[in-house]
């Protein structure tokens, strides 16, 4: 670590290699991070492909087929990296007018959710490497500008945005939203609004970012078509979208397509971002895996494919993630946060707070700085490493370009997931399991002070977290991904515009929200009938309530059926999960014509607004998420009474503004609209996908 004075200020200057923090459950374990440091130190990966796993993503699980790790192992230690260079392999593509050495496209990373040293970086890296980058929203940094491949973003915030800025690159992009945070927009906490990132926004000094959900111009395929040509006229440059995946995605896609867009940037649910709400990062969207499939399927199948380019991103780390995508249908990968461990991320997730140790997200005003001559060297030799390790595969495919096995699933296979998801990833399934894998649930959830204290949801950094995807999952609803909103028809921004959460029961009562509140504390009581949400004591005086278990059907003619979760195996009956349970009775109710008679309440272990939604969303009327009260009764006990009515209120209001961006997200502006609407909702297994009555993602 090197000390200079700039600006006659004292900063510190990085140039090596903080001890990573890591993941000990999501995407970014500490071996993740020791891989792509190698590559970047050494420009050559530690091995070219690895044998499929039992878990994680679909990429993990997938195999080259006829093909064996150690083939490869032998081969790239008897070539080294001078003989792989020497490869007649092209592994390249041709990008708006420019020929790529490398099909990488530097995720679209802000002058602000950077600190503007590692913008630079990027740039030049993708310069020397042959690869691109996206600029991202919020300004152009003078020293960026200077770069050759750059592409500029077109963002709902318009931050930034000026004549000069958006001729600039060899392309625009057309942000319509990311993995970390679909259909929510974009958010730049005000603590790092400052100096050249305030100027370059336009904004005061530590005024929060906050990018509307959707384009107040763009609300549908005809909309985005007309934006695709007119910012083509104005610049005289291709257009590229992006675009989280969504359930619909295949459509966005051919709908991007028919709008004469260059290609589409698809970025799946666990992406990085420098910062989003948990609740939306984790819960929303599907994995890219299970999204280029279905577009490159669909864009066939429409005659849309030829010529062009999808673009997949969320969670690719090497350059057998790279190969893999593009078997599976994509162009060229979009990666972010790997480009960042390259230069020095340590994956501590203190992106959002402007004190970065690494240098890389820190505010302006922080000492810490990277060393651009040294990040851009790392940056450089990890785009090579990536190079490298796609030559390889190439050649061992057979094949001499790279873009010739764009959508070759057929050298793929699948394992350790079932039927139903091998078809619908359209690879043939080598050895059936499960995707889902499950961890004993845990006594606590993680009640987090902003939420009891400040009503405030807890904002995050970075991403790789998707529930019995890359983490392991604690129940079935943890496998289901909630819709977002893209393109197709308008997120709605909860900010800005009014959802309603208005319940109403059998009965005729009106509630504010579907939150019900289990009766273990007085000042809990007294904080839910001050904001009128549902007491389970007071639904279970109702003379026609009934509690059971789930695999219990109550006898006919109760109206208001709560299904306690705490009651299951009493009755030595089967035990399905709760959430099995509604989906039953719902359908039982609505065959025998008596649905909107009964009142479901789902009651039991669940943990926030996103069980809520799923649950509501499922068929219950009502949720009550126990585990969370129980979680934050023990933490509160002992404090004075009022202490505890506010937190109380507090973490309702809470759950209540979860509720309102998850909906938003999907474009769901009230209650009943959500309510016992599956289609909201997809699963990332097949059996899971089967016993709630959900669709499966990418089918």
């Amino acid at each position: 670590m090197n000390r200079t004075r700039e600006n006659k200020q004292r900063y510190i200057i990085l140039n090596t290699y903080k001890h990573p923090v890591g993941d000990r459950l999501g995407f970014w374990k500490h071996y993740r991070i020791a891989w792509i440091r190698h590559a970047a130190s050494e420009g050559i990966e530690p091995r070219a492909i690895s044998p499929p796993r039992k878990r994680g993503r679909i990429l993990d699980r997938l195999g080259f087929r006829d093909l064996r790790p150690s083939e490869l192992e032998d081969l790239q230690r008897k070539l080294g990296p001078n003989g792989i260079d020497r490869l007649d392999v092209d592994v390249g593509l041709e990008f708006a007018g420019i020929k790529l050495r490398v099909p990488v496209y530097l995720g679209d990373m802000s002058f602000g959710a950077l600190s503007g040293r590692p913008n630079i970086a990027l740039a030049r890296a993708a310069d020397i490497a042959g690869a691109v980058v996206g600029v991202g929203e919020g300004g152009l940094h003078p020293e960026v500008a200077k770069s050759r491949n750059i592409v500029i973003q077109w963002a709902s915030g318009r931050f930034g945005i000026d004549r000069y800025m958006i001729r600039r690159g060899i392309a625009v992009n057309i942000k319509i939203g990311q993995g970390a945070k679909p259909g929510i927009g974009g958010h730049l906490p005000g603590t790092k609004v400052v100096g050249d990132i305030a100027r370059l926004r336009k904004l005061p000094r530590g005024t929060e970012a906050l990018s509307p959900a959707p384009h107040h111009d763009i609300y549908s395929i005809e909309d985005l078509a007309q934006r695709v040509r007119m910012l083509r006229e104005l610049t005289g440059k291709p257009v590229l979208v992006k675009t989280a995946a969504s359930h619909q995605v295949g459509f966005v896609a051919v709908g991007i397509a028919r709008s004469s867009a260059l290609g589409a940037i698809i970025d799946g649910a666990g992406a990085g971002t420098g910062a989003a709400p948990r609740i939306v990062r984790d819960h929303i969207g599907i994995p890219v895996d299970y999204a280029i499939p279905v577009a490159d399927k669909l864009l066939r199948h429409n005659g849309a494919r030829r010529g062009f380019l999808l673009i997949g991103g969320g969670m690719i780390s090497s350059g057998e993630d790279i190969a893999k995508l593009i078997l599976l249908g994509a162009n060229m990968a979009n990666i972010g946060t790997a480009a960042l461990i390259a230069m020095g991320c340590i994956m501590c997730h203190l992106c959002y707070t402007g004190k970065c140790p690494t240098g890389l997200t820190n505010s302006l005003t922080h000492p810490l700085r990277v060393d651009i001559e040294w990040a851009t060297r790392r940056v450089v030799n990890w785009l090579r490493a990536l190079e490298r390790t796609l030559k390889l595969i190439t050649y061992a495919l057979g094949e001499d370009k790279l873009q010739k096995l764009v959508g070759r699933r057929d050298l793929l296979e699948l394992h350790n997931v079932d039927e139903c998801v091998a078809e619908a990833i359209g690879v043939e399934l080598a050895d059936p399991g499960q995707v889902a894998w499950y961890r004993d649930p845990l006594d606590e959830v993680n009640v987090e002070e902003v939420v009891y204290e400040r009503a405030k949801t807890p904002i995050i950094g970075m991403g790789g977290y998707v529930p019995g995807y890359t983490t392991p999952a604690e129940r079935p609803i943890d496998l289901l991904r909630i819709e977002a909103a893209q393109v197709t028809r308008p997120s709605i921004d909860p900010y800005r515009e009014e959802i309603s959460l208005e319940t109403r029961i059998f009965n005729g009562e009106v509630y504010e929200a579907p939150i019900t509140v289990p009766c273990i504390d007085e000042a809990l009581v007294e904080a839910a009938e001050a904001l009128g949400y549902p007491l389970e004591c007071s639904l279970m005086e109702h003379p026609l309530a009934i509690s059971v278990p789930p695999g219990l059907y109550p006898p006919p003619g109760y109206r208001i059926v709560i299904i306690d979760e705490e009651l299951r195996g009493k009755h030595g009956r089967a035990k399905p999960w709760l959430e099995e349970w509604v989906v039953r009775l719902d359908d039982e109710y609505w065959r025998n014509c008596v649905r909107d008679t009964v009142t479901l309440v789902a009651a039991g272990q669940l943990r926030d607004g996103a069980d809520v939604y799923k649950l509501v969303a499922l068929g219950a009327d009502l949720a009550s998420p126990r585990k969370l009260f129980n979680t934050l009764h023990r933490k509160l006990s002992g404090q004075p009474y009022e202490l505890r009515r506010e937190a109380y209120e507090n973490t309702l209001i809470e759950l209540a503004w979860e509720l309102k961006l998850l909906m938003g997200a999907g474009g769901v502006t009230s209650y009943q609209s959500l309510q016992g609407n599956r289609w909201l909702l997809r699963s990332l297994d097949g059996l899971v996908a089967k016993s709630l009555e959900v669709p499966l993602a990418g089918a």
